[in-house]
């Protein structure tokens, strides 16, 4: 199973919904159960290197997930149809219908385009809520660590720091 996931300028959400799905601690209309990722790819941005490479170290750190993929888009935004189309292809071809897609992080366009492929592939959307709270938080730790995270080559490299960024208090939905 795949989960694509949309990425901004912080890491927030992303290690919180595989948590809570891995654990089977979401919300759906469904009875809730344990979902297992074989591939997990973050879509992003040139401009959220940090919070790419912060996503990185909590999973080697914190959750014991192989490694991460990663599809760069060649712009920070959509400013166009052609850009949008880009984002909302390039999401179908990862996706295949069971597989999952978090919307929680990134530019709204982005994560809208992404949303739509989804759909079109039969994929499941997911996103998960962070508590204000430890939203602000968090932001501020990535802000204070964002350099340090780049420095996060394997497991000997890892801090505690990087796992308090994962919120206890989140709280995942999946919407279809």
């Amino acid at each position: 199973m795949k989960l694509v996931c949309t990425l901004g300028m912080t890491p927030g959400g992303i290690a919180e919904t595989v948590i809570n799905l891995s654990t089977g601690n979401y919300v759906s209309k469904y009875e809730p159960k344990r979902v297992s990722f074989d591939e997990i790819i973050i879509v992003r941005t040139k401009d959220t290197e940090y919070s790419y490479a912060f996503l990185k170290a909590i999973f080697l750190c914190c959750i014991n997930f192989g490694e991460l993929k990663e599809f760069v888009l060649p712009f920070n935004d959509v400013s166009s149809p052609q850009d949008f189309i880009y984002v909302r292809d390039n999401v179908r071809n990862m996706l295949k219908a069971g597989d999952y897609l978090d919307f929680t992080g990134g530019r709204k366009a982005i994560s809208s385009a992404a949303v739509l492929a989804a759909r079109e592939a039969g994929a499941h959307l997911v996103s998960t809520i962070i508590d204000q709270k430890d939203y602000i938080e968090m932001n501020e730790k990535f802000n204070e660590l964002k350099r340090l995270a780049m420095s996060v080559k394997g497991k000997e490299d890892c801090t505690n720091y990087f796992c308090s960024l994962i919120s206890k208090n989140s709280k995942t939905i999946l919407f279809f």
